[in-house]
């Protein structure tokens, strides 16, 4: 019989970030008949995407289903960095050299957009810039890591340093990972303040946002459109959707959009306060950590250094909020036993957009209706730095150019956002996992 000797008093299912900040709530207005732009969703994207169009004078609407950065923004683990989901190799065999160097240099310099936003708003985040500790899951990981991490330094430079096993315990207090790669340049930050300080800058631009005004259909017009939404009808020259993970929740608001993005369950822990000198021994480096599986681990300490954050089993969902804890609970103590007899203080759970190419993807519908989505589990940077862009495009501004401007976004016949085959294929995942296989974070972002 299981008891529930893992859950601190006052564990709560909910994100630890909204302690610190709780769901925002907006005056309640009545619905604009019309509006230059609307943006559908408030996270990441949206509202630096709303910040971009509404400081470049034009009337901007943000419609959210739920309250304001309800979704993924207000629940992700905050890491800030470079990533891609393929091989330099890779790439380069699917879109060319150059092309592979554009697109490589654009998803890194995500993060100095991120960082350029916060300067910006002069906004308090809980940033911790000490680098990222990528684990590797086996030997070979751990020479693909080495390999592909020199191949993107040579036509994209970036500050690496491997890290061997004989050297990890300077970095992680744990002999589950072969040494790992240490990204200098990437850090966290605090999701909840930082979204809650890009919806205040949205506000001051001049956007309006209207949450609990979930959309449902958007119909092309002769000159722009109509978007339908549960509190009455807004008329628009442009649309723009950036609703990623929760783009199936829109129902038929723009179909060719849901039916390329797959919504991606993952769980998250955190930990009750932990002892400064236990905190020292598992994260003498303090820095966030994510290893070379392709279904990651991933932690990272709370912007206090007092409790770490914990992920895994992406894709899984157990039933019960308290059954997926657990479950995440047993993967940590797998890492670090040292934390078998720490409790935790709250379990929660958010959905990642994927494609089905795993790349990011923006660009234009034929209907002319605009998307940034498909950020594939790099939302804060991807979201912010795909945001602002498609933002500037909108005004017709240079700014506003991309590397994933409308490359092909695939999906599969038959597909209507709803992925009656997650299970099985992280299952899939799961058991060449346990094989070794070539992992997603060896190709080093």
């Amino acid at each position: 019989m299981m008891t529930n000797d893992i859950f601190a008093e006052g564990f709560k299912e909910e994100p630890y970030w909204w302690d610190a900040v709780p769901r925002a709530r907006l005056a309640e207005e009545a619905l604009p008949s019309k509006a230059d732009v609307v943006v559908v969703g408030s996270g990441f994207a949206g509202l630096n995407c709303a910040i971009e169009i509404a400081r470049g004078g034009r009337d901007t609407l943000v419609l959210e289903a739920q309250d304001a950065g309800f979704g993924a923004s207000t629940r992700l683990a905050g890491y800030i960095g470079r990533f891609m989901h393929y091989s330099f190799t890779k790439l380069t065999g699917m879109f060319g050299l150059e092309n592979a160097k554009r697109m490589w240099l654009e998803s890194g310099e995500a993060q100095t957009v991120v960082l350029k936003r916060i300067e910006q708003e002069q906004m308090e985040v809980g940033k911790l810039w000490r680098g990222r500790f990528t684990g590797a899951c086996s030997p070979e990981h751990y020479e693909m890591l080495a390999q592909n991490a020199e191949l993107i330094n040579k036509h994209c430079p970036f500050e690496f340093s491997m890290c061997p096993k004989s050297e990890q315990h300077k970095e992680v207090g744990t002999d589950f990972w072969h040494g790992g790669m240490i990204l200098h340049e990437h850090g966290t930050l605090h999701p909840g303040k930082y979204h809650q300080g890009l919806l205040q800058a949205a506000l001051n631009a001049g956007a309006k946002v209207h949450d609990f005004t979930p959309v449902m259909r958007i119909v092309p017009e002769r000159k722009g459109f109509t978007v339908k939404t549960a509190r009455g009808v807004v008329n628009a020259r442009d649309v723009v959707i950036c609703t990623n993970g929760y783009t199936n929740t829109t129902a038929s608001a723009i179909p060719w959009v849901r039916n390329r993005i797959i919504p991606v369950p993952a769980h998250q822990i955190c930990t009750e306060p932990i002892p400064s000198e236990l905190m020292k021994a598992i994260k003498p480096s303090g820095r966030a950590v994510l290893d070379s599986k392709v279904n990651i681990y991933w932690d990272r300490p709370t912007p206090d250094d007092r409790q770490i954050i914990f992920g895994a089993r992406t894709g899984r969902d157990e039933g019960s909020l308290k059954l997926n804890a657990r479950k995440l609970h047993d993967c940590m103590t797998e890492v670090y036993p040292q934390l078998k007899d720490v409790k935790l203080s709250h379990v929660w759970q958010g959905v990642m957009g994927f494609s089905f190419d795993k790349l990011p993807h923006m660009g234009e519908t034929r209907d002319g209706v605009y998307y940034a989505t498909g950020f594939c589990g790099s939302g804060l940077p991807l979201g912010t730095s795909f945001g602002k862009t498609i933002g500037n495009r909108v005004l017709g501004k240079k700014e506003g150019e991309s590397a994933f401007w409308n490359v092909g976004f695939p999906t599969w016949p038959f597909y209507n956002g709803n992925p009656w085959f997650l299970r099985a294929y992280v299952a899939w995942i799961d058991f060449n996992d346990r094989r070794g296989g070539q992992g997603h974070i060896v190709r080093g972002g």
